[in-house]
């Protein structure tokens, strides 16, 4: 679901929708606005091969959309395609879940938007979820949620690290680890954004359903000894009665995206 309308907007009802055919569901979107047009980046899984890849789409500010596009496909799931920029070069981040390892792995962009690379892993010694890069007073924080090997989707733990380069192998584990314990709002549901000279940390609420809402979390007090957050705001699909969850929220340029759980039969 999105909205183009200038500010970033909670006004959910209000937002187009995009549906994907029903062999495949689209999740995780981030926007990237450049070339005058939004670039909306997803993860995307065909239901026969169980195995998310990256694809985007490309929309003008009058919401016309084109078809998708596969961005970036390896031998194991991809999702949550989380960005930064660093030197006038754009990345992503991604944590990498497999029976033999685990690791964040950063892939930079080569000829955008659709040109990928590998660049290199980082923090290869605990296995994390929905990575996020964040840069706050001279520092790289990386917010994501511990996984773990059965219960993965109703992951609690949030875990922060911070280090002084956001592509350095050398990243320091919070002190306060893990920094929110909850998983009703623990797991990254987004892009970190200022909103009324607010730092707010999108989390997704998994308590009952995963994916069933989102909170707006403002980050209180952020440095290499403390951590603080408080929830804010928070957001569920009460305003359509097809809908059962709402799990990722992003904002770009006057451009507002959100991804949405709603009931339908795949087979008919």
């Amino acid at each position: 679901m999105v909205k183009t309308s200038g500010e970033i907007s909670t006004s959910f009802p209000s937002f187009q929708k995009i549906i994907p055919p029903k062999d495949r569901f689209w999740a995780d979107p981030f926007v990237i606005f450049r070339n005058d047009k939004y670039y909306i980046f997803f993860e995307e899984l065909i239901y026969s091969k169980n195995l998310g890849h990256i694809s985007f789409i490309e929309m003008d500010k009058n919401g016309n959309y084109s078809e998708p596009r596969i961005v970036l496909e390896r031998d194991y799931h991809l999702s949550y395609p989380s960005f930064f920029e660093f030197e006038k070069n754009l990345y992503f981040i991604h944590g990498s879940i497999t029976q033999s390892k685990s690791s964040i792995e950063i892939f930079k962009c080569e000829e955008f938007p659709h040109k990928w690379n590998f660049y290199s892993k980082i923090v290869t010694d605990v296995p994390m979820v929905d990575t996020t890069m964040f840069q706050y007073n001279d520092k790289w924080w990386i917010f994501a949620c511990e996984s773990k090997a059965d219960n993965t989707l109703k992951s609690k733990n949030l875990h922060l690290f911070f280090s002084d380069h956001p592509l350095s192998k050398h990243w320091t584990s919070h002190p306060k680890n893990p920094i929110v314990s909850d998983v009703r709002r623990a797991r990254p549901a987004g892009q970190i954004f200022y909103l009324d000279k607010k730092i707010i940390r999108p989390g997704q609420d998994c308590f009952n359903l995963y994916g069933r809402g989102f909170s707006f979390n403002q980050i209180i007090k952020l440095d290499e000894n403390e951590y603080e957050e408080k929830q804010i705001e928070y957001f569920e699909p009460n305003w359509d009665e097809n809908f059962i969850g709402i799990h990722t929220f992003n904002y770009d340029c006057g451009c507002t995206v959100i991804d949405a759980r709603i009931k339908r039969n795949r087979f008919l």
